[in-house]
This record gives C-alpha cells, structure tokens and sequence, in this order.
C-alpha cells in the first residue's frame, strides 16, 4: 500500500545536502562531482556542493566532452569574451537564452521550460519565488564561499549584512543566516539619466527634474521600474503593500511625469539615441545598465544619477536549476566567478556595460574603465539607495501606467 511522502519540502533539503555531503565524503562524486545515480546531478532538489578550493577551475577526469550548458540570463553573459574561455577549456559548449524581463522569464520557466536549462540568472527579487515554485536547488555556503563571496567587495559580504542570496526556507525570506540559493554575478541602479551639459546641477539633484518644464523629458516605457522611482521621488516605500490613498498619489504623480513628457521611447536604444541628439536632456528611467553604452562610447556628460530620493539596487543572481546536470555545470558557476572572467563580463564584447562585486576584477580596471562604470561612486551610490526586493502588489499599477501612456 502506497502512501503519500511524508517529508516536507524543507526535511527534504536537509536530508538531499546530508545525502551530498556523505556522497563526497565516500568518493561517490567523483573528481568533478558527477557521477552515479545519487549525485545531486539527477536529484531536482538535492544541494550543490563546490570541490576544494580551485579544483573546479580545470577540467577532472569526470567531466565529459562535447557537454552543452543552456544558461538563461541576460544580455552581455553571451559576449565571446565571456563564453569562448570557457567552451574552449572545458571542451564543451554554452548556450545562452537572453531575457528582458524577470516576469516574462520566471513563467516560463514554471509552465515547464526549466527542463532546458541548467543555469538561470535573475534579479535576486526572483530568489524566493524561484525557491518557493521548486525550481532551483540551494547551494553549499560553506563549500562555494572561496569561489564566491570571499571574492567579493565588502558590501556583498555575510559580515557587511548582504542577505539577498540567502533565503529562510520556512517562509523564503531574505535571511542571511538561511540557506544560500545565488551567485551575485553583476549589479547595477536603477534612476534616470541626466545630460550633466543641459540639465543644471541644483535641479537634477531631485527627480523633480523630471517633472520640470524647463527640460525636455523622454519617458522609457518600462512601467516596472520606473514605478518604483516614481514611489521613491514620492516619498512611498515600494516593497510593501500600498494603500488606496498612496496609489492615488502615484497616479497622479505619473500622470503629471507623462503630461511633462516630450516623448514616450519604446526601448533603452531608442532612449539613448534621443539622449545622444539632443531631443530629449532626461529619460526617466534609465540605470548603469542603459547609460553606460553611452559612457563607454565616450559621452561622459550622460550619467544615470541617484538623487536625494535614491535609487533602487538589482543584483543579477545565478541559480543552478533543478534535474539533471551536465559534469562541467559546477565548473562553469565558478567560471564564472573568476575574476578575468568577471572583468570581460564588466567589459563585454557585446551586452551592456555593468559592475559586479567582484575585488579583483574591480582592482584591474583602467582609469577610463573606472570612469565609464562610475566605480569610485558606487558606494555612495548603494548607500543613498534601496535594494530591489519585490513590489508585492504590481498589478495596482500597470492600469495607471496604460493609462498615462495615453496622455503623451
């Protein structure tokens, strides 16, 4: 007589990272943590171990050749600079799937296509919903620490309070005593972009530049974001869930951005090229992300500022995926946090220009590289700001936002 499993999901976690350790303890994972039948490889949810320090920095006798990685993520992780080291290492090959949108990604990969990935990197927002739909495994602090966090600069360490990577599993809070569930990889701020040659200093120091009618305003259509900095600018918390009377103020502090709006751009390229002729002197919102193509194409002037109200923090977070593996899926997630390979992803062949929180790879910049990625301001940057950790009720603010898209 069958009977329903009796763990709960948590019981089940404790007991597949007691069944991994033991399995490394016997030699069972094998030189590059592949192996039989027990591996967490073919366990959805058993924890990821890391080797010994630096030994997944080279090929073993367990990894297989001609293996296939399937990563989604986001623009630049794809540039050769990043890719070919490692495919040419490893004797395997990488495939990346580019996303725009965490929402769009993450249902995806609930209605069925996380059986195409093995690797997937969001903002760290998507962490406990990604944890909660059993679509990820945890990973072993202990063991993945010397390829990660103790690489990292000090405000993406346990000791400086960095808790978006770890997650209370009762509850799939943020807690950075719970159970690691990412790999911060880049991050970057979301705000609005300022030409400093047109735009006076006094008035950009607050986003009711934006609101002014003295500039010429171009407004990106990405509701997502730019409703948290219309929260910030209002004073409003954006993480919580929000009252009618502080929903009506944002509505009409949108209506009015978009009354004040010369144009409404469809994509960051097309607000870039209006910034870069001269149409427009604001594009509310904008971020490192979107700038600094211009920065690094020589247009200082262009900067992704934070205002007295701040910005809003994302940290890109790679998760290994549940199912099964490839031998060389572990090699790759410390690959990927090597310094080189982190410099090239701060500096892509292709993709966006962004920082990641890696020391060394910021140690090894250039001045005009410094410049461009503005790192010398980051930590003042993070600490006039907030970091993304989810608005729970979105859906009362897109109606709002459809409807000041009409006004332009």
């Amino acid at each position: 007589m069958s009977r329903e499993n009796p763990f709960t999901r948590r019981e089940y976690m404790q007991a597949a990272t007691a069944t991994a350790g033991l399995a490394a303890i016997t030699g069972c994972l094998g030189g590059g943590g592949g192996g039989g039948e027990s591996s967490w490889r073919t366990q959805e949810l058993a924890a990821v171990p890391a080797e010994e320090y630096d030994a997944l920095y080279e090929p073993s006798d367990e990894d297989e050749t001609g293996e296939t990685i399937n990563h989604l993520t986001w623009t630049g992780y794809d540039a050769s600079n990043v890719q070919d080291p490692f495919r040419d290492q490893f004797d395997c090959d990488t495939q990346l799937d580019l996303f725009t949108s965490n929402p769009q990604a993450f249902n995806r990969l609930q209605s069925g296509e996380w059986e195409q990935f093995h690797q997937a990197t969001f903002d760290m927002a998507w962490l406990p919903d990604l944890a909660e739909a059993e679509l990820i495994r945890p990973l072993n602090y202990e063991e993945w620490e010397p390829y990660t966090f103790d690489k990292y600069i000090d405000m993406f360490t346990k000791d400086e309070g960095y808790a978006y990577a770890f997650l209370d599993e009762d509850d799939y809070s943020f807690d950075i005593d719970g159970t690691m569930y990412g790999v911060p990889q880049r991050f970057g701020w979301a705000s609005f972009v300022v030409n400093k040659d047109t735009v006076n200093q006094a008035d950009y120091s607050s986003y009711d530049a934006a609101w002014m009618e003295d500039y010429d305003v171009g407004v990106y259509d990405l509701m997502f974001w730019a409703i948290q900095i219309i929260m910030l600018r209002e004073g409003i918390d954006p993480y919580k869930e929000h009252t009618d009377e502080e929903v009506e103020q944002v509505r009409q502090a949108t209506f009015d951005l978009f009354d004040n709006a010369k144009t409404l751009l469809p994509d960051f390229a097309s607000m870039n090229q209006a910034m870069k002729s001269g149409e427009i002197d604001i594009g509310f919102i904008s971020g490192s992300w979107i700038n600094g193509t211009l920065r690094r194409g020589g247009d200082l002037q262009f900067e992704a500022h934070v205002p007295e109200e701040g910005g809003v923090i994302w940290v890109e977070t790679t998760c290994m995926m549940k199912g099964d593996q490839p031998t060389v899926s572990d090699n790759y997630l410390a690959y990927m946090q090597q310094g080189e390979t982190a410099k090239n992803l701060m500096w892509p062949t292709s993709g966006g220009t962004n920082a990641v929180p890696h020391q060394t790879a910021i140690d090894e910049l250039n001045d005009e590289q410094r410049e461009v990625l503005r790192i010398d301001e980051i930590p003042d940057i993070v600490d006039n700001s907030v970091f993304y950790t989810g608005v729970p009720d979105l859906e009362k603010f897109e109606p709002i936002w459809r409807e000041a898209k009409s006004r332009i």
